[in-house]
């Protein structure tokens, strides 16, 4: 169940298992396109004019958003004069066509210039938009910049645009992990401001690269999501803007990506992700009919990560494989290691000496997958 505290890759078949239900259950994630190569590191992704939709690149990057099409087509560079790149994380629009820009990104969570932006009728704008107003803010629980390694819980990626608020979720630094993303609202208007903590959600895991990435919600207000690299979580039947109060789904994707935009479009879901190790970089789409029951023939991966209380890998097991190969990638898309392997992968089979966050692709009968793991 869910608890409450008021305080890289393709990505082809997604197994959902409801929070409150043991049934496993299946969604589709459809390659619409690859994004283009402009938008190396797609980071938030929002609803745009004909069709199209609103990303831009994150952190260092030029101050400049991009309309694309599902067919890996620039239809508009939009260059931004009045805030710059600091760490761009996530897009929002209001039902006046507003778009806010989440320049909330804080890695090393010592950021005391949190902002977000807002550009006015961003759909009808052309080569260049000014910034109308600035949203400071601060957080009503961090007293420390950085915080302690244990109390880290100020990183910022997701955000959503609902019932004149923007509500933000939390990308989890602590370390270890707390296993928390909390919400706060703010205002929408010009000003500086201390940030409203409204609640938490327990996701269940031990390191940040699980943690929220982007956040949205549908056109009728009755389903939020979540988005990180290996699930998404779902919220539904809840009250007003008490989005944890209600059903919260587990949407578990069995192999991931870096993905960083999600956004609900005549209630199909639409997420794009960062391009990395020669992959990803594409346009997802998602049937709005995701409770869709598994046949029990079917052949998706069922793989398991295993780690120790100290955040380190014990082994990698694909249920329904009978031979593994793969291989390990450094995160600049280096091959350290090769291998094959029954159904588990001891994590004593790679290299000594190895420490870090590492890519590894699996490959077997019934196909292949990849993900991310730390050793």
């Amino acid at each position: 169940m869910h608890h409450r505290s008021v305080a890289f890759f393709y990505s082809i078949c997604v197994v959902l298992f409801a929070v409150e239900s043991i049934s496993a259950q299946t969604l589709q994630m459809n390659i619409l396109c690859e994004t283009p190569l402009a938008v190396n590191e797609s980071s938030g992704l929002e609803n745009g004019p004909n069709g199209c939709f609103w990303t831009m690149n994150d952190s260092d990057n030029p101050s400049q958003i991009f309309c694309i099409d599902t067919l890996g087509g620039i239809e508009r560079t939009v260059s931004v004069i009045g805030d710059p790149n600091t760490d761009w994380e996530d897009l929002a629009k209001d039902d006046l066509g507003n778009l806010y820009i989440g320049n909330f990104g804080n890695n090393e969570l010592d950021r005391q210039d949190l902002r977000i932006v807002k550009i006015p009728s961003i759909d009808t704008c052309a080569g260049t938009t000014y910034v109308s107003d600035t949203i400071s803010f601060s957080y009503p629980d961090q007293y420390d910049f950085p915080p302690s390694g244990t109390y880290g819980n100020f990183d910022m990626e997701a955000f959503f645009w609902y019932q004149d608020s923007l509500h933000l979720f939390s990308k989890d630094r602590s370390n270890p992990s707390t296993g928390y993303t909390k919400h706060y609202t703010l205002p929408t208007t010009q000003g500086t401001y201390t940030a409203i903590l409204k609640d938490s959600l327990f996701t269940d895991h031990n390191s940040f690269i699980f943690s929220t990435t982007a956040a949205d919600i549908s056109e009728d207000g009755q389903s939020v999501v979540l988005l990180n690299t290996d699930r998404i979580w779902l919220c539904r039947n809840y009250t007003g803007t008490d989005f944890f109060g209600g059903m919260v789904s587990e949407l578990m994707i069995t192999n991931f990506s870096q993905k960083e935009g999600i956004c609900f479009r005549n209630g199909h879901l639409y997420i794009s992700d960062e391009r990395s190790f020669g992959l990803g970089g594409m346009l997802y789409r998602v049937h709005p009919d995701i409770f869709v029951t598994v046949d029990e023939k079917d052949l998706h991966l069922d793989v398991k990560t295993v780690y120790d209380y100290n955040q380190n890998l014990v082994e990698i097991n694909v249920a329904n494989a009978d031979q593994i190969s793969w291989e390990l990638f450094s995160t600049n898309g280096k091959l350290i290691q090769t291998g094959t392997a029954e159904n588990t992968i001891q994590a004593s089979t790679f290299k000594k000496r190895l420490n870090g966050l590492y890519a590894i692709v699996l490959r077997t009968e019934l196909g292949s997958t990849s993900m991310l793991i730390k050793l």
